[in-house]
């Protein structure tokens, strides 16, 4: 090895142990969204109820302020995310607004479903919309700073994908244990105590829900420093206009959140007046919660095998199914309605779960189109417009239901009325279904479509970090000249250095092969970024044991939630951000050269001139043989390990490139190590680069 090369090797930092982030911390953040949907879930699924049949209300007017309240949350969400950064305090930038705006949240929840008896109509209209509003505003300064906490607990993206996935499942049991709360208390609104009742109840929760504020405020931790800055609503506008995928994407979810909330807004008046009882209603929300569960679990397979696009479509249409099924219950029947209500959670949260997903994918296309990248500002455009839609629809709702003649507090509604419910719950959401459907078979954006912007972005921002970051100039030179889609030439003394990455199935031997390799060319190596060798035996598998739990929630994701637009655009901001620090790192390392292990290197280098990218297999019990050597780990205990850090580092690819590693068309060369020795390996491998790279190169042939 030359000295050059040793001098490197040395001061290369050592591989870090990947710290899976506590159990413990995971559990207690979502409780912070259990408690956000205590109040969250509240207004959506009895604010309308408690209107019409408590307040005394008319479903016009309670239509009316369930609507401008909920597009005013789309202004509070703004204007939450413009400003919670600018606190700087000893708990951190995200974690005061939990700890101080737990109790005026709560205080006004109460008040919102506390309207005192004898109070006109005037006043009582001015008492729920005024408190509602505050709400928003309140709810916003809590809920957007706890859903930006997320990115700043870990910049792990698995490890966020985990804190996602456990909000998601945290609201789909909320919804379940609220409804089993409440709903019962509507069976009957004209007894003498129900406001009384409605004022405790809330009060419980509000209690409940500060205590839980508190709880994830005490166990999460700002670890991950935010920079900070602001949503510029005039850029973000400018932005749309030029991103047709992103306007076809938020008019679909306009449509969408319509359809969800029309019938939301008025589900409790179909449990209780056409299927007969108020407290079946929580079998509904379970059958729902399990639906939605259920697909947002499937949802990455559905996006592997039918892509995004047509994997919405399907949901859609199953969204509308459940809508049909919804309107033709016959009266009484709760099996029938719990099937419905299945197929409900199945279609809206397949197709909520992937309009996230494809938002992502917007963000990638605004900045192919414009060259800017802006997660905010477009994630922040589509909350507003999903706002809109949650509030149209129970516009709607509420509208439909007055027209057909709905009696509040009448023990039992005319045959119009039911039939005015039945169109709330059923017909009406199908149509704003239907026309979700209709603009997202427009959606522009296909896998292919997808993958080579991605392809390109990903080539364009390795040439801008050569030219800003490392001072070195790229140049243009024709593919034909190389055969390939090398275009990238890095200028070190006039010639392109000598590069090889190195990407293995655990155990295939890269880390000793690439060392080998790199003192037979006389380059530096530069090892995997993390990596669990450099722990003692006992605590690999304590680091590093992924459950089968683990595995399932961090499919999850944002698929159970309906509230997480802007966290889920700071977690992809967050991967961006750590995927261009990873870039800007592989490059320098390599500037003189080198043999470069794992770290995305075969991405980022994918076109630059002087690279050789090489994948290393084995069979898997001579992997499970190597593990045990270089470990002293159980046979066993290495099967384990070995699955994990392959399936971990093909996500951790995944989630930060949108690139899985494990394509052999995306390397040089693919070599079983389990069938020749190492120095063969290295044989080869030279003998490829120098066959491929005879005059660009400064390497020294032999």
């Amino acid at each position: 090895m030359s000295e050059q090369a040793l001098t490197t090797e040395q001061q290369s930092p050592a591989p870090q142990a990947r710290e899976k982030l506590p159990n413990h911390r995971v559990f207690t953040y979502a409780l912070g969204d259990v408690a956000n949907n205590l109040s969250f879930q509240m207004t959506s699924m009895f604010l309308m109820v408690y209107m019409t049949d408590i307040a005394g209300l008319g479903a016009g007017i309670a239509g009316t302020i369930y609507a401008v309240t909920k597009i005013w949350a789309g202004f509070t969400d703004l204007f939450a995310g413009q400003t919670v950064d600018r606190a700087n305090t000893r708990w951190g930038r995200l974690r005061p607004w939990i700890l101080f705006g737990a109790t005026p949240l709560a205080i006004i929840f109460v008040l919102l479903f506390s309207v005192p008896a004898g109070l006109s109509a005037t006043a009582t209209v001015a008492w729920i919309f005024l408190f509602d509003a505050a709400f928003q505003l309140a709810y916003s300064f809590v809920n957007i700073p706890y859903g930006s906490l997320a990115s700043a607990m870990t910049q792990d993206a698995v490890d966020r994908s985990r804190l996602s996935g456990a909000r998601s499942i945290g609201s789909s049991i909320t919804g379940v244990a609220l409804s089993a709360v409440v709903a019962p208390q509507f069976q009957d609104t004209t007894a003498d105590d129900v406001r009384l009742r409605f004022t405790l109840t809330c009060i419980g929760l509000g209690v409940l829900a500060v205590i839980l504020y508190l709880i994830c405020f005490a166990n999460s931790r700002e670890v991950v420093p935010r920079s900070v800055g602001k949503i510029s609503i005039r850029r973000s506008l400018g932005m749309v206009r030029q991103n047709g995928p992103l306007l076809t994407l938020c008019a679909g979810a306009f449509f969408l959140l319509a359809a969800m909330f029309t019938m939301s807004a008025v589900a409790m008046y179909y449990a209780r007046d056409v299927l007969g009882n108020a407290g079946w209603y929580t079998f509904l929300m379970l059958a729902q919660a399990v639906g939605t569960v259920l697909v947002a679990s499937l949802v990455p397979g559905i996006t592997v095998r039918f892509g995004k696009r047509k994997g919405y479509v399907g949901a859609a249409a199953v969204a509308i199914l459940a809508f049909v099924l919804i309107y033709f219950v016959p009266p009484g029947s709760l099996p029938m309605a719990v099937v419905a209500w299945f197929v409900f959670g199945f279609g809206t949260g397949g197709t909520n779960a992937l309009m996230f997903s494809m938002q992502a994918d917007t963000v990638d296309y605004g900045e192919w189109k414009t060259g800017v990248r802006s997660e905010g500002g477009s994630y922040s455009i589509l909350s507003f417009i999903r706002k809109c839609g949650q509030g149209i629809g129970g516009l709607v709702g509420a509208a439909v239901i007055g027209a057909f003649g709905y009696a509040a507090g009448s023990p039992t509604q005319s045959p119009e009325a039911m039939q005015g419910i039945r169109i709330a719950c059923g017909a009406a959401p199908a149509v704003f279904a239907v026309l979700a459907t209709l603009v997202m078979l427009r959606y522009p954006l296909t896998t292919e479509t997808h993958r080579q912007l991605v392809e390109e972005l990903n080539e364009r921002r390795t040439r801008n970090v050569v030219k800003s970051a490392l001072g070195v100039e790229t140049e243009e030179i024709a593919a034909v000249e190389l055969g390939d889609r090398r275009t990238t030439l890095i200028h070190t003394e006039g010639t392109a250095p000598v590069i090889i990455t190195l990407f293995e199935r655990d155990g295939a031997g890269a880390g000793e092969i690439g060392r080998m390799l790199a003192d037979r060319l006389g380059v530096p190596f530069i090892d995997q970024k993390f990596s669990s060798e450099r722990l003692a035996a006992a605590d690999v598998q304590a680091l590093t044991t992924d459950s089968g739990f683990d595995k399932w929630l961090r499919t999850m994701s944002y698929g159970a939630t309906t509230d997480a637009d802007l966290a889920c655009g700071a977690d992809i901001a967050t991967n961006h951000t750590i995927a261009t620090g990873n870039s800007q790192e592989v490059l320098s390392a390599v500037k003189q050269g080198g043999v470069i292990l794992g770290r995305n290197a075969t991405l980022v280098l994918a076109n630059a001139v002087g690279a050789l990218h090489v994948r290393l297999v084995a069979p898997i019990g001579k992997r499970i043989e190597r593990v045990v050597a270089r470990t002293g780990l159980s046979p066993s205990a290495a099967a384990e390990r070995i699955s994990i850090e392959d399936r971990i580092r093909a996500e951790l690819s995944q989630r930060l490139y949108q690139w899985n590693p494990n394509h052999d068309e995306d390397y040089d060369l693919v070599i079983n190590t389990g069938s020749i020795t190492y120095e063969q390996v290295v044989d080869i491998i030279e003998e490829a680069y120098f066959s491929k790279y005879p005059r660009t190169t400064g390497g020294d042939e032999e």
